[in-house]
């Protein structure tokens, strides 16, 4: 993983490498995350890990710790907010989207890479390849959010997802949820390729309303 950043003593690519390891599910809350060691996996100096860490503790990722910083946790409460943020954001990002399809306003190529995300989850779940499943998970929600055309609402978004991916990265192990999930993401893909604004906001919403109740079961 650390050829991502290897070698470039860029601060930037060091921040992208910890932010994916955020999205994805290999931190957890509470988890220690030492500028030395950091430093030396992704072999870089510590001047870029340094400032990455600092830019995730100023974006609330990090809290401080008696040694350094520590993945920041949530409370039932912030979660309860956080996700109520998700569920408008995705919700009007879906009807922005179809309303563009509808329009449109949308190249065929988005479509399909789409579509590919929505199968592409379906089998990983199948495959029970949870890390797969999380990343195109995140593609899938991505491509609808960028799609929106709305770049204030992806920046919303993308904090957001950032926070909640620590506390639920899980949520795709359980396996009626996932397929549950996959199927979800077909029904939202039909309802904005068919450019049906309605559906399209009502069926994101009921998604993130539906991961939520998930999530709150695993607290």
């Amino acid at each position: 993983m650390s050829t991502d950043a290897a070698g470039t003593g860029s601060a930037r690519s060091t921040y992208d490498v910890l932010w994916a390891r955020f999205l994805d599910g290999t931190y957890t809350a509470g988890d220690r995350l030492p500028e030395a060691a950091i430093a030396e996996e992704l072999g870089v100096s510590r001047t870029p890990v340094r400032e990455a860490l600092s830019r995730m503790l100023a974006e609330g990722l990090l809290t401080p710790a008696a040694r350094g910083v520590v993945v920041a946790g949530l409370d039932h409460d912030a979660k309860r907010r956080l996700f109520d943020l998700r569920r408008n954001l995705e919700g009007f990002a879906a009807e922005l989207t179809a309303a563009r399809a509808r329009d449109g306003q949308i190249a065929p190529v988005w479509f399909a890479r789409l579509n590919d995300a929505a199968t592409g989850f379906a089998k990983a779940i199948e495959s029970g390849e949870i890390r797969e499943s999380t990343r195109i998970n995140r593609q899938f929600h991505d491509l609808i959010v960028e799609a929106s055309g709305n770049e204030f609402l992806a920046d919303a978004h993308r904090r957001a997802i950032a926070r909640l991916a620590v506390s639920t990265a899980a949520n795709l192990g359980k396996d009626d949820w996932a397929h549950k999930a996959a199927e979800q993401h077909v029904e939202i893909a039909r309802a904005i390729a068919d450019g049906d604004v309605a559906s399209a906001r009502a069926l994101s919403e009921a998604h993130i309303s539906d991961a939520q109740k998930v999530a709150d079961l695993a607290a």
